[in-house]
């Protein structure tokens, strides 16, 4: 069995990744330093280590979530921003490991160029794709969540101006 210790350093509160070795997903726990560390076993002698950022405004039911969410943040004001330039991770390593593994997983700031993670500690590590690129889905949704934004609030202020003059 060989030990791997994952630690997560440089992270914003713009950046929640996931990450997964050989596809099982890591739940990680904060650090007293606010960094994140998790405790993995595996057999094998070389694991792939994939780190993604995917936005919500990508999921299946988006729509319904940003509406339920516009509703109950009382049409927006205390509603979560989204990321407006829709930039995602996707970065993927192999790893040898040694019976003791120690890995850190630096996240560069958030950009549309350059290499998104730097991987330290790692015996050998094999870079297949390490990159920030735009999601030109979740920019278009975003667009479109804005614009609708937008017209539910002239749509208020005028119907609120209508009842004032109304009843004035």
């Amino acid at each position: 069995m060989k030990d791997v210790k994952i630690k997560l350093v440089g992270l914003n509160k713009k950046t929640r990744p996931q990450v997964s070795i050989d596809g099982n997903i890591l739940q990680f726990k904060k650090n007293e330093f606010d960094s994140y560390e998790c405790q993995f076993q595996t057999e094998n002698n070389e694991i792939e280590l994939v780190v993604t950022r995917e936005l919500e405004l990508k999921y299946k039911f988006w729509w319904l979530f940003a509406v339920i969410s516009f509703i109950v943040s009382i049409f927006g004001i205390f509603e979560p921003f989204y990321d407006r330039k829709s930039i995602a991770i996707d970065a993927r390593f192999k790893v040898k490991l040694d019976s003791q593994n120690s890995i850190t997983l630096k996240f560069n700031p958030l950009s549309t160029q350059g290499k998104a993670v730097t991987l330290e500690g790692a015996n050998e590590p094999g870079e297949i794709e390490n990159r920030f690129y735009i999601d030109k889905i979740a920019k278009k949704r975003w667009i479109l969540l804005l614009i609708l934004k937008i017209m539910v609030w002239i749509g208020l202020g005028c119907s609120i101006a209508f009842l004032i003059a109304k009843y004035l």
